[in-house]
């Protein structure tokens, strides 16, 4: 788990170690905005929402007509732990997902370590090149101004958002089998993010850490760039924010 020192990666990803993890099942797929509408109509639990409600992918507890199966987003991490609970499951911890992600090899990507833009739903899907931002002039440049902005307008749900049908890029699957383990929707896991715990983790069943402020997220979205899409990278949120990039699946304890 993790990327070694001075090879890469960014430094919450260092040190690498050898994690033991007890038997446990994760989703194949991301949960879907249909999976998610039986949740909202069965439980009265609040829709999905964006910020500005005029880009909300959502209308009277449904999702818009075309995106039933597309991965559900603009869920909070409350609002993940709630379905999970739902179903039965709950979400995986941050080593459960790398784990499902890049197997016992270390795969770089999940279908290995060699980075191909059709294998994924990111920025550089849509691009059709491979795409890196080195600063938030850059990402501006791509995504509000050039680019991306006019590809979320022209092919985005709502003009915006770039989600695609889970499961749609068959040959990215990870060695057991998961999609869309990168890109698409970022991930929730159930870990609170600290960019240190890697340097003092437990190495058998890494729970996260006991506290913190803000929660991790795993797997990059259709807005990130290639070096988001790894196995290895991490990424968070705070509790409550409901990102147009993220979205969740659920795992649970094998029997």
């Amino acid at each position: 788990m993790g990327t070694p020192e001075g090879s890469g990666g960014l430094p919450d990803e260092h040190p690498e170690r050898r994690v033991y993890l007890s038997s446990f099942l994760l989703d194949r797929v991301e949960v879907t905005n249909r999976a998610y509408a039986a949740f909202v109509q069965g439980t009265g639990h609040r829709a999905p929402a964006n910020p500005n409600p005029a880009r909300t992918l959502w209308k009277n507890n449904h999702p818009m007509p075309g995106i039933e199966d597309h991965p559900v987003v603009n869920v909070s991490w409350e609002d993940a732990v709630a379905y999970c609970r739902w179903t039965g499951k709950r979400l995986p911890t941050e080593a459960e997902w790398e784990k499902a992600a890049r197997g016992t090899d270390g795969r770089r990507y999940p279908w290995g370590n060699d980075w191909d833009f059709m294998l994924a739903n990111s920025a550089s899907h849509w691009a059709k090149r491979t795409i890196e931002f080195q600063s938030g002039a850059d990402w501006d440049a791509f995504w509000i101004n050039g680019e991306g902005a006019r590809l979320s307008r022209e092919y985005g749900v709502n003009g915006e958002v770039l989600t695609l049908p889970v499961g749609s890029f068959s040959q990215g699957a990870s060695p057991y089998g998961a999609l869309d383990m990168a890109g698409n929707a970022a991930e929730w896991v159930a870990d609170w993010f600290d960019p240190n715990y890697y340097r003092g983790a437990p190495l058998v069943d890494p729970p996260g850490p006991a506290r913190g402020a803000i929660k991790a997220m795993r797997g990059g979205s259709w807005l990130k760039p290639a070096v988001s899409l790894r196995t290895t990278d991490r990424d968070w949120g705070t509790m409550d924010s409901r990102p147009s990039g993220t979205g969740f699946r659920c795992a649970k304890d094998a029997l």
